[in-house]
């Protein structure tokens, strides 16, 4: 899959921002300007990709509208306007609005011309964007901002959009996913009790991860506090957005690793039926997806809706001969049966005023079976869930440019994890959350000697919720629930007018955010951004942020009940008599995890040769506060000097007495009768704010095409070089974690290749980890690299009418040459016979699947 990085804003609800790094430069005049223009006659999408580039403009416009379109060659030196009207025309668009800076181009309503009778004097409906990086519309970036467009989606020969994000070598593949089989090592924040599939961005965590749906928070689910995502129809995704860098000071709580949002499709005119078949050739994992997707748009609003139906076969142990011999009854991967509808409406009421409503509903069921040992007891589970997001807007087209939105957001998950064993059954409930109105406006302020100072601001209320219910221990269920109240604000000014004659400044801006939020449970916390953009000469531009981001506590650690359990001092590491009263569970006192971060990158496009595309970003996260449980090894708690802050040695009876107060239930592990006149000590096992991290590396994306004879080749790669060192708890010594079996790699590569060649489009791709370390086993043992292989090959019919007009055909190969994830024994420390590390391979191998795509 060609993923195209550009460090851009992203603009985007009911259009896409294509085009390069490069194509991302503002012009410094509304005026009308000339350039000289190479565009040969190519299709619609492609051409409006060069004129931004070769313009300096930011385009804004529907993929669907102007996929399948061609445009005229435009070469020599032209008036942009000109040359923008010429291929607007060309594929089927008119301009919407043209501020010099951003051009928004509509889609012309069938039947319908600009000018003719049908248009005069018609209300058109307000643009309604979706911003990523960004409060303000139309400015260059300092933060990078990694876009996977509709075309990427395409050729991807991905059915679900879980496979599509953790295609990128920047979100690491462990936590709740699919095929992440237990480690053993995270508590209940390494079980997938409820199969979701969340996005970790740099192996920071999922929760850690602010995952965004048309730029509105998803309700988390289960207990981890990450959305799950795979309820998203991939039919219905205009684009994601992936930002990777610290955007507190932004969007508030969670967006430490940085920020994923999804923009589903807007202005969508015509039909789409879709339906994918495939299955693993080991046996097992077969796919069905069908989706229907219609939508229709006239001069003042569109009407959208998208209906998908997903089912997978489950992948056992025992049809992999890389798992235990004879093998456990495992789920490598799930059974499970999805249902999902999106739907979406927009409608000017008047020039000034459009409303908007969008809302997404997914039903899930799935199965699975685990087993501990050969002949042990089986445990199924049956997880049904439901989900929804129901967003309102209201957008306003204000005077002196100004424009302003009043956005809610309605979005709730509901799971059940119903489980069975030995003629015990059990059910435990998660329901989680979240509403909030936001109010929001942007624009300029005024003008200065070096241009336009533009700025955002807005505020607004969200109100969170979360309940565990368990049918088996009814005095453990949890419920908690809170309200934050915040404001952010934005400022952006060229500190250097845009000149493309001065050599070495070219421009120079700054960028400058800070967000305020107050919760009703943990406090306030204020978080700043500084950014800055240079661009020294057409091609090259220079990019760095600084800003401070974190994290709430999630509600499961807040509010799981906590239990004292008695033990024998010696069991806990002593050399004397006594006893240990280990105190375990939430922490109602728990304070954010802060992180301070910072990125430097280049973004290089030389003139000479459009074509090619290169950005690096270098970035570096100091992360503190981390909530853990403290004593990491239970056998040391009273031997290990590095625990002695978590310790309360000879405990009094009243410290005694106040603990046990505290808990929801005593457990008494001695197997005898507490003696009071024994010294005891207490362990502080609670969740604590105890952990400190470092994170640091670079994402690089590189990009090219190549003219031939018969078609072209474009080139691609995309790569993350990771480093992890945690320090558990103060004074213990700093741990590398990447490179280690349940960790992100310390690198991962995706290369590839496409050949375009008028409708067939064969795209080959690498994916490579290098080898780890098996640390789960003494003496620690390496485990080898993984390199596997993906193919897909697609056919669009070139016909204009009749039965093939819209037909596109593509066959899908993922892992072509059936490579086995490589043998890891430590891996099985969680899951039985499961030795390989799920968090970065998988056991599926082999994956063909054919698409049949039909455009009515």
């Amino acid at each position: 899959m060609t993923i195209s990085q550009a460090h851009a804003r992203g603009l985007r609800a009911k259009t896409i921002l294509l085009g390069s790094a490069a194509s991302l430069i503002i012009a410094g005049s509304a005026a009308a300007q000339t350039h000289s223009y190479d565009i040969p006659a190519q299709d619609a999408v492609t051409a409006l990709q060069a004129f931004a580039k070769q313009s300096g403009k930011q385009v804004l416009f529907s993929y669907d509208a102007a996929n399948g379109h061609q445009t005229p060659a435009i070469v020599g030196d032209q008036n942009d306007e000109a040359v923008l009207r010429k291929l607007a025309a060309a594929a089927g668009l008119t301009v919407a609005s043209d501020d010099g800076r951003t051009v928004t181009l509509r889609a012309i309503p069938n039947g319908q011309r600009p000018g003719g009778p049908n248009d005069a004097g018609a209300t058109t409906a307000v643009t309604e964007v979706v911003v990523t990086g960004s409060h303000i519309r139309g400015v260059p970036p300092t933060a990078p901002v990694q876009v996977v467009t509709r075309a990427d989606i395409d050729v991807s020969g991905y059915s679900q959009v879980g496979d599509l994000v953790h295609s990128l070598p920047a979100v690491f593949g462990g936590g709740q996913n699919p095929t992440v089989q237990s480690t053993g090592t995270a508590g209940f924040g390494g079980e997938n009790v409820t199969n979701a599939t969340t996005v970790d961005l740099h192996g920071l965590g999922a929760d850690a991860t602010l995952t965004l749906l048309n730029g509105h928070r998803l309700a988390a689910d289960g207990n981890v506090q990450a959305p799950d995502i795979s309820g998203i129809p991939l039919a219905a995704v205009d684009h994601v957005d992936v930002v990777t860098d610290g955007a507190s000071a932004l969007y508030g709580s969670d967006a430490v690793a940085g920020v994923v949002n999804f923009v589903l499709r807007k202005n969508y005119d015509g039909a789409e039926l879709s339906a994918t078949a495939g299955g693993a050739t080991r046996g097992g994992g077969f796919e069905q997806d069908y989706s229907v997707l219609a939508g229709k748009a006239w001069n003042t609003g569109h009407a959208l809706a998208s209906i998908e139906y997903f089912h997978q076969d489950a992948i056992l142990a025992s049809q992999r001969d890389f798992t235990s011999n004879p093998p456990l009854v495992n789920s490598l991967l799930w059974r499970a049966a999805r249902e999902s509808v999106f739907v979406d409406a927009e409608q000017a009421i008047n020039n000034w005023v459009s409303v908007r409503v969008d809302g997404l509903y997914a039903n899930h069921q799935a199965q699975s079976a685990d087993q501990l040992s050969i002949g042990g007891t089986i445990y199924s589970q049956r997880v049904p869930t439901w989900s929804y997001q129901f967003d309102p807007s209201l957008i306003f087209t204000l005077p002196a440019g100004w424009t302003a939105s009043i956005d809610g957001s309605l979005s709730k998950s509901h799971d059940l994890s119903e489980g069975a064993f030995s003629g015990f059954s059990y059910t435990d409930t998660f329901d989680n959350s979240v509403q909030s109105v936001d109010l929001n406006a942007s624009g300029a302020l005024f003008n200065a000697p070096s241009g336009a100072i533009r700025a955002a601001i807005g505020g607004g209320y969200r109100s969170e919720s979360f309940f565990l219910g368990r049918s088996s221990q009814p005095s453990q269920n949890q419920s908690a629930s809170r309200s934050i109240k915040y404001f952010y604000g934005e400022l952006f000014a060229p500190l250097v007018a845009p000149s493309a004659t001065r050599a070495g400044l070219k421009r120079l801006d700054l960028s400058v955010s800070a967000r305020v939020e107050s919760y009703s449970d943990v406090g306030s916390s204020a978080n700043p951004k500084v950014g800055l953009r240079y661009e020294p000469f057409t091609g090259l531009t220079i990019r760095s942020t600084w800003g401070s981001s974190f994290k709430a506590p999630t509600f499961y650690q807040l509010s799981q009940p906590r239990n004292t359990f008695l033990y024998l001092a010696s069991i806990l590491g002593a050399s004397g008599p006594g006893y240990a009263l280990v105190d375990y569970g939430g922490n109602a006192n728990l304070k954010p995890e802060r992180a301070k971060s910072w990125t430097i990158g280049l973004d290089y496009s030389p003139p000479i040769r459009r074509s090619f595309d290169l950005s690096v970003t270098y970035f570096n996260v100091n992360y503190r506060d981390r909530i853990v449980y403290p004593i990491s090894d239970a056998g040391e708690a009273l031997s290990n000097p590095i625990f002695d802050p978590f310790i309360i040695r000879n405990a009094s009876a009243a410290q005694v007495n106040a603990a046990n107060a505290a808990a929801q239930t005593f457990f008494n592990e001695t197997g005898g009768a507490y003696d009071p006149s024994q010294p005891i000590s207490i362990v502080e096992d609670h969740y604590t704010n105890a952990t400190a991290q470092t994170i640091h590396g670079v994402d690089l994306s590189a990009k090219d095409s190549i003219a031939l004879p018969h078609g072209a080749v474009n080139l691609f790669a995309n790569a993350t070089w990771l480093k992890i060192a945690q320090q558990t708890l103060p004074g213990a010594p700093s741990v590398t974690l990447t490179g280690t079996i349940f960790n992100p790699p310390s690198f991962r590569l995706r290369t590839g290749a496409s050949w375009v060649v008028a409708g067939l489009t064969a795209t080959g791709v690498i994916n490579y980890i290098p080898g780890e370390t098996d640390n789960a086993v003494l003496p620690n043992k390496p485990v080898a690299s993984w390199t596997t292989l993906d193919l897909n090959l697609a056919y669009s019919a070139q016909a204009r009418s009749g039965p093939l007009s819209g037909l596109e055909v593509s066959l899908a190969i993922t892992n072509l040459l059936d490579a086995a994830p490589p043998y890891a024994r430590g891996a099985a420390i969680g899951t039985p016979g499961v030795y390989f590390d799920s968090t970065n391979t998988s056991p599926v191998g082999r994956f063909i699947a054919l698409t049949v795509r039909k455009r009515l």
